[in-house]
């Protein structure tokens, strides 16, 4: 693989905007960009960070994460920065692991994402994220 990869971010999956906004506001945390994602109907809400990573508020409409965690949300993924993503999935497929999307997707921010099968992973879901910038 190319390099150790670092957290970008972690993303939590709510049922409604008005949600992310409280617990932004009991997390003392700051809107700092949104973007929707028409690949999985999300709305997708960035917090601002100062040393750490930031926190992905992922609100669902009518689309395939509107059922998670049976419609109540909670800790989706965790959300890891590669340097290539189409090089790293390479390296997956080289040990038998698949990403669930066939070509990277463009996600909510300046950067391309897709997402390794929490079958691998003991059910956790981990996102691989590159870069735009």
């Amino acid at each position: 693989m190319n390099g150790s990869p670092r957290l970008h971010h972690v993303g939590i999956v709510l049922p409604s905007e008005e949600d992310a906004q409280t617990l932004m506001a009991v997390l003392e945390l700051k809107e700092d960009y949104r973007g929707f994602v028409p690949h999985w109907s999300a709305l997708c809400i960035f917090t601002k960070v100062a040393g750490g990573s930031p926190i992905e508020f992922v609100i669902p409409h009518r689309g395939p994460l509107e059922r998670f965690n049976k419609g109540a949300g909670g800790l989706h993924h965790i959300a890891l920065e590669v340097l290539d993503l189409s090089a790293h999935a390479l390296a997956l497929e080289a040990q038998g692991l698949k990403l669930l999307e066939p070509n990277p997707v463009k996600g909510a921010g300046p950067f391309l994402c897709n997402f390794l099968s929490p079958v691998y992973t003991r059910g956790l879901t981990i996102e691989f994220v590159q870069r735009l910038e």
